[in-house]
C-alpha cells in the first residue's frame, strides 16, 4: 500500500490541474471544428457548391486559451487558393469574416475568385473590411447581413516611427508641404502615388464585366480607395446596393448558425438562445 503523505497529494492535484488546462481548450477547440465542418458539409450538399470559409475572429486558439489576433496573410490565400482549384466546374461559397490584412493575400485571393470557370458568392454575416473587402468585389454575388458591412480599401502607408496612415492622406500633406516636406514625407508621398495607382487598378480588374457604366465604375472605384472616407468606415450593404455593387441581402441562416461554433476568447454578451 503506498502511503501518500501532504506534499504528494499536492504534486499528484498540482498535475492533474495542469493536464486540465493544457488539454481542455484543446478538447473545446477540436470540438468546435467538428461541428463547423458537419455544418459547412450540411451547406455544400443543400447548396451544390464548394464552401470555404476565412473567419477571423479574436479566439481562444493557443494552447493556455491566450487570445489571438488573426488577419489575411499568405498561409490564407494558400489554403483558399487550394480550395477554389479543389472545386472544379462547381461553383464557389465564401464566407467571410475579416478586418482585412496583408494586401498581397487579398488580391492572390480576389483574382483567383475572379478568374474562377463557375458563379462565386461571397457571403458576409457581420463586417469584412479592407482587404476583406477586396476579395468581395471579385465574387459574383455579395449576400451580406442587412446590418453587416463592408469597408473602404484604400492603401494604409507608413513605416515604424511615423505610424501607418491612408495614402491619400500622405499625398494631401506632401502637397501641402510642397518641397519643405522632409525626406521621408516625400518619399512616402511617392510610394502613396504608386500603391494608389495600382489599387486603382487592381479594383477595376476586380469589378470588370459588373458595371454597363465604365464611368460609374470609375466613380465607385475613387469613392473606395480615394480617401473620403475613414479606413474603419463601414459601408452598409444599403449603400453597398446603391453604389451599384451586386449585393443581396437574403443571407441564409446557415451562415450564422456556422458563426455560432467560432468560440471568442471573452464574451461580454449573454442571452438566451431561442432554438
Amino acid at each position: 500500500m503506498v502511503d501518500l503523505n501532504t506534499t504528494d497529494i499536492l504534486i499528484i492535484l498540482g498535475i492533474i490541474i495542469f493536464l486540465y488546462v493544457l488539454m481542455y481548450p484543446q478538447f473545446q477547440i477540436a470540438s468546435a471544428r467538428r461541428k463547423r465542418l458537419r455544418k459547412i458539409g450540411e451547406m455544400e450538399e443543400g447548396w451544390g457548391t464548394k464552401v470555404l470559409t476565412m473567419i477571423h475572429r479574436k479566439e481562444a486558439i493557443s494552447m493556455f486559451g491566450v487570445p489571438v489576433y488573426q488577419y489575411i496573410d499568405v498561409e490564407d490565400a494558400e489554403e483558399i487558393l487550394r480550395g477554389i482549384r479543389s472545386a472544379g466546374d462547381k461553383p464557389v461559397d465564401l464566407i467571410l469574416h475579416t478586418p482585412g490584412g496583408q494586401l498581397h493575400a487579398s488580391i492572390q485571393i480576389a483574382r483567383a475568385l475572379k478568374d474562377h470557370n463557375a458563379k462565386t458568392r461571397v457571403f458576409i454575416p457581420h463586417y469584412s473590411m479592407s482587404g476583406g473587402t477586396i476579395i468581395a468585389l471579385a465574387a459574383d454575388e455579395i449576400i451580406m447581413d442587412k446590418d453587416a458591412s463592408l469597408g473602404p480599401i484604400d492603401p494604409q502607408i507608413g513605416d515604424f516611427l511615423r505610424g501607418v496612415f491612408p495614402a491619400p492622406s500622405w499625398l494631401h500633406v506632401a502637397a501641402k508641404k510642397g518641397l519643405e516636406a522632409d525626406d521621408a514625407t516625400l518619399v512616402i508621398g511617392d510610394i502613396s502615388e504608386k500603391a494608389l495607382n495600382f489599387m486603382r487598378t487592381a479594383a477595376n480588374e476586380l469589378l470588370d464585366g459588373k458595371f454597363a457604366d465604365k464611368e460609374k465604375q470609375k466613380q465607385v472605384v475613387e469613392k473606395l480607395i480615394g480617401g473620403e472616407m475613414i479606413h474603419s468606415q463601414p459601408i452598409s450593404a444599403k449603400y453597398a446596393r446603391a453604389l451599384g455593387l451586386p449585393v443581396s441581402t437574403e443571407l441564409p441562416r446557415q451562415v450564422h448558425e456556422l458563426m455560432r461554433y467560432y468560440r471568442a476568447a471573452k464574451s461580454n454578451v449573454e442571452y438566451l438562445m431561442q432554438e
